[in-house]
């Protein structure tokens, strides 16, 4: 298995959303369009939730928010001898991918906790990918806590090829 996940990687690396089109066809059984989730697409989403299901995404934001802006700390400088100066301070990664998976179960409240870490921390570009439906969708429910937590850019991809892409990039995915 791992050496698969290593062949898909290296040829989504490659070939990049050439690749991603055979995977997801032959892993994941759906041709699609565009990788990205669209406008419309969020949209849906939302109309989708009943109002108690977004309730308790957003209720649980709130409670990972509430625990992970706890473990933010200060900066610390300290001068230990005269011209010695020792600091710890926190910097955000630049960028990072969030995987989502949907295998049996869709899974929204794992999207709550990578993308509201994120935020916290600062990170400016956050990705995040989740496997496409059989109908070529994301789950509603995974989309609407992506949005809820300020995560824009989504991409129906699954797999090591999802992972691959947010890691190298391709002409899709940043």
């Amino acid at each position: 298995l791992l050496d698969q996940a290593r062949r898909i990687v290296e040829d989504v690396r490659s070939r990049g959303d050439a690749a991603l089109r055979e995977y997801t066809a032959r892993l994941d059984g759906v041709q699609l369009e565009s990788f990205a989730v669209s406008e419309a697409e969020f949209a849906a989403a939302e109309a989708a939730l009943t109002p108690v299901q977004r309730a308790a995404l957003e209720r649980a934001i709130e409670t990972v928010t509430r625990f992970h802006e706890l473990q933010t700390v200060p900066p610390l400088r300290l001068e230990t001898a005269p011209g010695v100066v020792c600091e710890r301070m926190t910097v955000a990664l630049e960028a990072v991918g969030l995987y989502v998976p949907a295998g049996t179960a869709p899974l929204p409240s794992t999207a709550l906790m990578l993308a509201v870490p994120a935020r916290i921390a600062g990170c400016p570009v956050r990705v995040m990918c989740t496997p496409p439906r059989p109908d070529g969708t994301a789950d509603p429910a995974v989309l609407v806590a992506a949005r809820l937590c300020g995560v824009r850019k989504v991409f129906k991809l699954g797999g090591a090829q999802a992972v691959a892409a947010m890691a190298y990039g391709t002409a899709s995915v940043p």
